[in-house]
């Protein structure tokens, strides 16, 4: 799920359809790992976790979210 998916869901009231970290440590689970973003910090592009180069502006600071 992209991060601007997730925010968009957030925004509009909707539930996101992943748990959150912290709803699963609340359940008990705690064996969910966090999603992770992987995103161009220069434009906001997501990209995949083994990108160095942003596809869309060349740019070359890739960013690690844990959401």
């Amino acid at each position: 799920m992209s991060l601007s998916r997730l925010l968009s869901g957030l925004i509009a009231g909707s539930e996101p359809s992943t748990e959150s970290p912290a709803t699963t440590q609340d359940s008990g689970e705690g064996t969910e790992s966090p999603t992770v973003v992987h995103e161009c910090r220069n434009c906001g592009t997501n990209v995949s976790a083994d990108t160095t180069r942003c596809p869309a502006c060349d740019g070359e600071d890739i960013v690690r979210y844990s959401i």
